[in-house]
């Protein structure tokens, strides 16, 4: 094959591993792979596994402080559902309120990004929540709250900001002073320490829905027997203790115990461990976790 005949053979093979190649690599890194075979096939393009993938939930809270302001409280809980750790995380996160059919955004807080990377692996139940909480003027209408996040090295879109937008629509019908100073027991406090009362109503030794236990039965077994189920369980004994003894509860998080109790009215802890992870129920469980060591936005805090 004469000289111009070969210089066009390597034209043509640039020009097709160009349209091959993917998002994540250069017009140069093509040029310069085909040229470093001159004389023979062109190898083919291979995509780069250097993204991830993202997904993400929140929560928000609003209560009144006083006839002009307000306090707008809640989590962004966001997880890597991806092989490999996260890059350039971003947070966009704002109030909003509608006016006709269109939202606009009412106050749009800073949102602490520590820690900045969300690490390869990390599912719901073991979540990386980023705390909110501000002082405003009162909203009008509907509100919501919408969460955009994104990394540099999503897949598909590496280099570019992309990643999960999520919304929370508040039930202004919960929309209340803000609650009185009060504080929370971890469910080691309501299980394990020696001498304590249970609020009126409550005993160790009732039945616990349908697990065929006692709650404090149910306090006294391992997460790992039916994790999920137990995960769950703990954290609602506690939190249902902790609104009893008078804690104040977040309109959020009352709205968590009344899902988890309609669903432990219909499931067992037989439903963790025949095929399902639980996951919905271990993010409950990790959201009133926080609520129960005080450190729930909005939340009190935890006895001393």
């Amino acid at each position: 094959m004469k000289a111009n005949e070969e210089a066009s053979v390597v034209k043509r093979n640039i020009a097709t591993e160009a349209r091959l190649w993917t998002k994540g690599a250069t017009v140069a890194s093509v040029i310069a792979a085909a040229l470093a075979f001159p004389t023979g096939p062109v190898a083919a393009a291979q995509p780069a596994k250097n993204g991830t993938t993202l997904a993400a939930s929140k929560t928000l809270d609003i209560c009144i402080l006083g006839d002009t302001t307000w306090r707008y409280s809640g989590e962004i809980s966001v997880w890597n559902d991806g092989a490999i750790n996260t890059s350039g995380l971003a947070i966009s996160d704002c109030v909003q309120y509608k006016i006709g059919t269109t939202w606009a955004s009412g106050y749009c807080p800073a949102i602490n990004l520590t820690p900045a990377v969300i690490p390869a692996g990390t599912v719901k139940e073991t979540a990386i929540t980023y705390p909110f909480e501000f002082e405003g003027a009162p909203l009008t209408g509907a509100i919501r709250n919408e969460a955009s996040i994104t990394i540099l090295n999503h897949s598909g879109s590496i280099g570019t900001p992309k990643g999960p937008t999520v919304r929370y629509t508040f039930d202004r019908t919960t929309l209340a002073a803000c609650l009185p100073t009060g504080c929370v027991f971890s469910q080691g406090y309501w299980g394990n320490k020696p001498g304590v009362v249970w609020p009126f109503h409550y005993d160790r030794n009732a039945s616990f829905y349908l697990s065929g236990q006692t709650w404090q039965q149910v306090l006294d077994t391992s997460v790992n027997v039916s994790p999920g189920y137990y995960q769950l369980a703990h954290q609602f004994i506690a939190a249902t203790l902790n609104k009893a003894n008078g804690a104040p509860v977040p309109a959020s998080i009352q709205t968590l115990l009344d899902t988890a109790d309609a669903w432990f009215l219909a499931n067992t802890p037989a439903v963790c461990t025949s095929g399902s992870s639980c996951g919905t129920q271990k993010t409950w469980a990790a959201i009133l976790d926080d609520y129960n060591n005080g450190v729930y936005p909005g939340g009190p805090q935890h006895c001393e």
